[in-house]
């Protein structure tokens, strides 16, 4: 397309819909299994379906996309699969309070009712999540889009548990559980935030049989109804005569044995622990220890649950305060302090949790997580960074069996089912009768599964397991899993295990580990506390390419990144500059090659050596800074070569060459820049698919185009030498002709020993006349030789910055002159500074004698 024809400005906003729409429709983004071609699989992790995606999915999506998108230019048959998750009981508050809104709740519905408004948000939400996927250029395979609750995949999650269940590993067993009041449900140790509370500690008197008394500090005396024991630690000499004794449970008269326990804290509060088995982990595992009787203090809802006591059915809170009241008035108070504690919390609905007893459903580990560890060892699985592979065995050791019961509406069911007759079926398809009695009255269990174990499923249940479907044999194992630290444990971990135990392998290769985003000031990003970016209002203000080379630079940092807008908006500058230097290469005259740019023997210009030798090296390191999973350094390695050496310098140094058609500027140039568009494709896709299309010649999509060959042909060192001296006089030349004040252009060069391409590319480039002799002017710093320049203003800005310089030179000279300074600053340090005084006293010497 002429010149004329190309837009003054890159609109993305343009060409992002129209793009995606066609790689679309030309099946680009499907994934064959019958390909010749290596597989490289990635299945996307299922966003949950609880409303819009956040800025963490929209750098998730990026980095996926642009892996895929590299594979895809090196030769692979990929496969990019997309899915969301139902995640149960966060979808579940999000229609319970959309409920609360209008006045119901999910009782007064019924299950049949709340299931079709379930179904209703599914459609809706699934959809939106879908356009914002392809909104961020997502080139996944739509026609293999999953869901956790779809039939094939709830077939996939049936057949899993009753494979476990026959293996003898799923059991159902009452045990202290993290419990959400609000959810009435279980919930995972991972699944609590952990929040600052301002409370008060309680010192309580509790009398010991024979004589005496001992004194505990607890944060909850509501709990002390369900106390069955007090302990100390056994090395704790004030309590040693105590242990065998019985104390007794103020307000309610029970009898507590007094047991010695290495878990208890000497320091904390008085040192003696009211055991409460049934309400603290810590004082299950104590009473599991000691033999102690369990007394599930709570009811579901929170409420107290002590029959024949004044407080049951009271709220926690309110019973505290009668338990505080009624410890007064019998004068078994002591005292209170104030007390600054972490309080766990539901990650979803924020409720305090409430350990306490309940009958669930278990799945053993040890088999399992042995399996992993030995996977592990053998290196089959690589962290990205490292570091986190200790986060994940530190876990992985430690593991305890699963508590994969949910007491949710939402969900899947536990395939587990009962008879009139007292039989038990587990069975993946609901069966018609018990195959034991005949008996056709069959209830199923009302628990669901935890969320974590469909989604732990994902790698194999996707591609069609159970079944030996083609993708399931062409696909398994997937090659990358990309995800956030906070979900190691809760997710990777289990994907591991589950694909060891019923596939055999592990289930990809390479686990990398990206940052969390931020808001500005560092706090969480949340919607409802106003500190949430929404991804598509940056996509509308910048375009998508921006968003996703922002997404590349800050990925993988090695701590959490604090979101700048302000980086987005400059590589929407940078699009801008990809667009203005194609119109520049596009707008010369003379014919630009038709179809193989660089074939041109380009051996006469050395600014045509130098840009070639730096793109064989920028095509180096943004390989390698993508397959090492540095996205960074392959993002900076592209834009250091677009912004700064293609188009501030070789564009810059060959615009005459170009104006007057020259065959071998016009070569390199196109070269150059289908190169850089192929490199920078993953990254940016919308404005590269767009200028690719601008070149010349019969083109297919630049997506379909080789990755850039090896270009080790084009290695020049020494012409990168000689260019890096151009580079050097020439910004010395605009310091001197800008601290001169003298005019844009005109002045004379002279210089002593440099070559003369050397020499006569710098003064071109520098604006200024190359001479053999300079009278006056300045002399330079980098090279032998002086430059002069017309007169202009710059008498003035000279002793601005010749004072400038001197108080510089003032501050230095009295800092090296203070003797605690020489004497504690380390060497480097001093001689740091001496350097700088040096060449600031030369600096002023210069500008004050006019040299």
């Amino acid at each position: 397309m002429p010149d004329t024809e190309m837009p003054k400005a890159f609109d993305p906003l343009a060409v992002e819909a129209g793009w995606y729409a066609r790689w679309e429709a030309d099946a680009l983004f499907v994934a064959d299994p019958n390909s010749d071609k290596p597989k490289f699989t990635m299945c996307f992790p299922p966003p949950n379906i609880t409303g819009e995606l956040h800025m963490g999915h929209a750098l998730q999506t990026a980095i996926y996309d642009l892996i895929a998108r590299f594979r895809r230019m090196n030769g692979q048959e990929v496969l990019f699969l997309p899915g969301y998750d139902h995640a149960a009981i966060a979808t579940q508050n999000v229609i319970e309070k959309q409920l609360a809104r209008e006045g119901t709740t999910k009782e007064e519905l019924g299950r049949d009712r709340f299931a079709a408004r379930v179904e209703a948000w599914y459609e809706q939400v699934g959809a939106t999540i879908i356009n914002q996927l392809r909104l961020l250029g997502a080139s996944m395979d739509w026609s293999r889009l999953r869901f956790t609750m779809d039939s094939r995949y709830v077939r996939s999650v049936m057949t899993a548990f009753v494979a476990f269940y026959d293996r003898g590993w799923i059991y159902r067993a009452p045990r202290i559980v993290n419990w959400c009041p609000h959810d009435r449900s279980a919930i995972s140790d991972l699944e609590i935030e952990w929040e600052e509370h301002q409370d008060t500690l309680y010192f309580i008197r509790y009398p010991v049989e024979g004589g005496g008394e001992v004194v505990i500090a607890t944060v909850r005396p509501e709990t002390m109804l369900a106390d069955t024991g007090v302990a100390v630690n056994p090395d704790d000499d004030r309590y040693r005569h105590l242990v065998g004794k019985t104390a007794v449970l103020p307000l309610v008269g029970r009898k507590l044995p007094i047991v010695a326990d290495d878990a208890v804290e000497k320091d904390f509060g008085t040192g003696a622990l009211k055991v409460t088995p049934g309400h603290d982990p810590m004082d299950y595992e104590i009473g599991q220890r000691h033999g102690l009787e369990i007394i599930n203090g709570m009811h579901e809802d929170g409420s107290m649950q002590v029959p024949g006591l004044p407080y049951d059915g009271l709220p926690a809170l309110e019973a505290r305060k009668r338990v505080v009241d009624d410890l007064k008035a019998q004068g078994l108070l002591v005292k209170e302090e104030p007390y600054t504690h972490e309080v766990g919390h539901c990650d979803r609905c924020h409720t305090v949790i409430e350990p306490l007893i309940s009958e669930q459903w278990w799945l053993q580990m040890d088999e399992m997580r042995d399996n992993a560890l030995a996977a592990s060892d053998a290196g089959k699985v690589r962290w990205h960074p490292e570091r986190y592979e200790r986060t994940y065995l530190d876990w992985l050791r430690g593991l305890r069996d699963w508590n994969i019961g949910r007491q949710l509406w939402l969900g899947h069911r536990v395939p587990v089912y009962h008879c009139d007759n007292g039989h038990v079926v587990v069975s993946v398809d609901p069966p018609g009768e018990c195959p034991e009695c005949g008996s056709k009255n069959l209830t199923q269990d009302p628990d669901v599964l935890d969320t974590w174990f469909s989604s732990a499923l994902w790698p194999f249940a996707t591609l069609g397991w159970p079944d030996e479907t083609e993708d399931l044999e062409a696909f398994y194992p997937t090659d990358v899993n990309c995800t956030a630290r906070e979900i190691i444990n809760l997710w990777v971990s289990r994907m591991i295990m589950t694909g060891i135990e019923f596939m055999g392998e592990v289930p990809f290769a390479d686990v990398v580990i990206h940052c969390q985003v931020q808001a500005a000031d560092g706090s969480r990003m949340s919607k409802s506390l106003g500190t949430g970016v929404d991804p598509r209002d940056l996509i509308t203000k910048y375009g998508t390419d921006a968003l996703r080379a922002w997404a590349a630079s800050v990925a993988m940092s090695s701590q959490d990144v604090r979101f700048d807008e302000t980086r987005v908006e400059g590589y929407r500058r940078f699009c801008n500059k990809l667009w203005n230097a194609t119109r520049l290469i596009l707008g010369s005259p003379g014919t630009p090659p038709a179809e193989s740019p660089g074939t041109l023997e380009a051996r006469e210009h050395l600014e045509d050596r130098w840009i070639l030798s730096r793109l064989s090296v920028a095509r180096r390191d943004v390989t390698a800074g993508i397959d090492g999973f540095e996205f960074q350094d392959s993002i900076n390695a592209a834009y250091g070569f677009a912004w700064n050496e293609f188009c501030d310098w070789y564009l810059e140094s060959i615009k005459e060459r170009l104006r007057a058609g020259d065959a071998a500027a016009q070569d390199v140039a196109y070269f150059c820049l289908d190169n850089l568009l192929r490199l920078l494709h993953p990254f940016m896709p919308f404005v590269t698919e767009e200028l690719w299309s601008r070149l010349p010649g019969d083109r297919d999509y630049v997506m379909r185009a080789e990755w850039p060959e090896l270009l080790d042909r084009f290695v020049d060192p020494g012409a990168e030498e000689e260019f890096q001296q151009v580079m050097a006089i020439v910004e010395e030349v605009r310091g001197h002709r800008q601290a001169a004040g003298a005019p844009a252009r005109g002045g004379h060069l002279h210089l002593d020993g440099i070559s003369g391409p050397v020499a006569g590319l710098a003064a071109r480039l520098g604006q200024v006349e190359l001479v053999q002799e300079v009278d006056g002017g300045v002399p330079l710093a980098i090279a032998p030789g002086r430059v002069s320049f017309p007169a202009g203003s710059g008498d003035a800005r000279r002793q601005k910055e010749r004072q400038r310089l001197e108080e510089d030179l003032a501050k230095m000279e009295a800092k090296l002159a203070n003797p605690d300074f020489q004497a504690k600053a380390p060497p480097e340090v001093v001689a740091n500074l001496n350097e700088r005084a040096d060449a600031t006293r030369e600096a002023v010497r210069r500008l004050t004698t006019g040299e």
